[in-house]
């Protein structure tokens, strides 16, 4: 027997999704009941779930008119369902290969009187893309939310959405994007993972470099508007130009990290071959490296702005999204990774130091230096690590 529970979900003013579980036993938490149903819903991920109504919200605003969405894994369809409650969206076509999640779905979308807008199948999400490749056929927004890496939906993602449109990949697989599988990182992704304190930014670069390689084979150019890392998750919202022109200029962002272990010095370097030195210039270490990745900006500082207005506007959202968002807006013209400064004090034989006093220190050097949304003992800064290490040495 299944009953129907409300979620907290949408936004403020907005109706209640419905989620079904198994019976729920006498006393039994509801998150619990829930993770026991035979479709599955994740509470966890309504910070992704907001970022999707705020990103679909503002692209439908820049195209002045509705917009067409298409998310082939649907799960319970709430996704689906708040984008159609929530967002300007004329259309949503929803997908699952689950009877049971298909079911669900349209009752979802029946329950919240947007079933005339939003449809649901009973269909393989590579199968639904591919049918809606072709020019006239294509979706202004594609969201792709697998249990897992998206990498194998992301040939189908690209050509089912239009010029102009928006892209959104969600990756769960952290282990092989933070090096504790790299052998399944470069079958999936291309590239090799690092093992260091920055590994969650090198994942999602990892995870953008995947969709910029793929998108050029259809000469089509990727830019990352809004991406982050959550919990147990990266995620990034990525608008497409169909245009070789674009998807040159996109390959061009991509290229190495190399990372020495010995004293923290790291480099971004550009280019399909990595041509820069082995060895340290810093302390003559061995490094290792990464990629290739994509080493440009994660976040349009337009767009950020533009979800950051809306948000703020709105209201009722997950209790960290906004802050999430004004931090990843800071970050915007950085040099890729972070320095975590517990790393750094731990190396120059002191105590950790205050955050907000090393980043006094280093502005009044002359350094640009913002804080990270990866890591709350993390920062970005254009100094070198040998110069972070003597500001903390003092």
């Amino acid at each position: 027997m299944e009953f129907w529970f409300p979620v907290e979900e949408a936004a403020e003013g907005a109706a209640r999704v419905l989620v079904p579980t198994l019976g729920r036993g006498e006393g039994e938490p509801l998150d619990h009941a829930r993770s026991r149903a035979a479709v599955f819903y994740n509470p966890l991920m309504r910070l992704n779930r907001d970022t999707a109504v705020l990103a679909v919200s503002v692209l439908g605003g820049r195209l002045g008119r509705p917009v067409d969405v298409c998310e082939p894994m649907c799960g319970v369809g709430v996704r689906g369902v708040r984008l159609a409650l929530e967002a300007r969206v004329s259309k949503v076509l929803m997908g699952d290969l689950n009877p049971s999640g298909v079911q669900i779905s349209e009752e979802n979308a029946r329950r919240n009187g947007v079933g005339d807008r939003v449809t649901t199948r009973f269909m393989d999400a590579n199968m639904m893309l591919n049918l809606h490749g072709s020019p006239m056929n294509r979706f202004d927004y594609v969201d792709i939310d697998p249990f897992g890496s998206p990498s194998e939906f992301l040939d189908s993602a690209v050509r089912a959405t239009r010029d102009g449109g928006v892209l959104a990949l969600t990756a769960t697989d952290m282990a092989p994007l933070c090096g504790v599988n790299p052998a399944a990182c470069l079958r999936k992704y291309g590239g090799r993972p690092l093992r260091t304190t920055y590994t969650h930014e090198v994942a999602l670069r990892l995870l953008i470099g995947a969709a910029v390689r793929a998108a050029a084979i259809h000469e089509m150019g990727v830019k990352p508007l809004f991406g982050y890392y959550a919990d147990h998750y990266v995620r990034v919202y990525l608008s497409l130009t169909h245009s070789a022109k674009p998807a040159d200029a996109a390959i061009a962002e991509m290229g190495h990290i190399i990372h020495c272990p010995r004293c923290l010095h790291r480099e971004a370097v550009k280019g399909p071959y990595l041509k820069a030195s082995r060895t340290c210039s810093a302390c003559g270490g061995p490094m290792v490296v990464g990629g290739p990745m994509w080493l440009g900006d994660l976040a349009d500082e337009g767009f950020t702005g533009e979800i950051l207005a809306k948000a703020v506007e709105v209201g009722g959202w997950e209790p960290r999204l906004i802050q999430l968002i004004e931090t990843i807006k800071g970050e915007v013209g950085y040099p890729p990774t972070y320095y975590h400064l517990d790393e750094f004090s731990k190396r120059a034989g002191t105590s950790s130091l205050n955050i907000a006093e090393v980043q006094r220190k280093l502005s009044a050097t002359g350094y640009k230096v913002a804080r990270t949304h990866f890591d709350p003992r993390g920062i970005r800064t254009d100094a070198a690590a040998a110069d972070l290490t003597n500001v903390i040495k003092g």
